[in-house]
């Protein structure tokens, strides 16, 4: 069932802090440019630094992202869902802001409580860890709440038992760039 109210929330430009396989994660709409000043603002995070992208469904993606044939979903699905980010070629839509070298990077996250919120807002959404850039990311509830300016509208919950960050891969290249 769709959240409208939180999907309203996002959609005007508001941020979300919510559980992740690893740690508290920001989210907002990856369309919306104020949004994504704002996670750079509170993160104090590079501009030149790109965004993860999170969904529970391909057709989340299909705004951002090139054709996806069945061949490519195939082997995109080897690793989804799951904790691991491909960077797929980016299609003409997808803002600036999301791209580096014309791909963007996507995930379809194992972590239910990531699949229950994107299929609850029916969109994708930025994943970027809540922290202070360079800093530790924040995995415990309390730290969050002193951290987050009361804009930001947390998503309660636990967060997983991964002690790190998902993979990032390039789909066409196979490097892998985080493991």
């Amino acid at each position: 069932m769709k959240n409208q109210r939180l999907n309203r929330f996002i959609r005007r430009g508001g941020i979300i802090a919510y559980p992740t396989e690893s740690c508290f994660g920001l989210g907002c709409d990856p369309k919306n440019r104020k949004a994504i000043n704002k996670i750079i603002k509170l993160k104090k995070r590079s501009l030149n630094k790109n965004f993860i992208l999170i969904g529970s469904s391909i057709k989340q993606f299909n705004y951002f992202s090139g054709p996806l044939n069945n061949s490519t979903s195939k082997k995109l699905f080897s690793k989804w869902p799951g904790p691991h980010t491909w960077l797929i070629t980016a299609n003409n839509r997808c803002p600036n802001w999301l791209t580096s070298n014309s791909k963007v990077a996507l995930r379809i996250s194992s972590f239910s409580p990531c699949r229950i919120l994107t299929e609850s807002l029916g969109m994708a959404i930025t994943s970027s860890s809540l922290n202070l850039s360079g800093k530790i990311p924040l995995k415990n509830y309390r730290d969050v709440c002193r951290f987050l300016p009361k804009q930001v509208k947390l998503i309660k919950g636990r967060i997983g038992k991964s002690k790190r960050p998902s993979v990032i891969q390039d789909f066409q290249t196979k490097k892998i760039i985080r493991s």
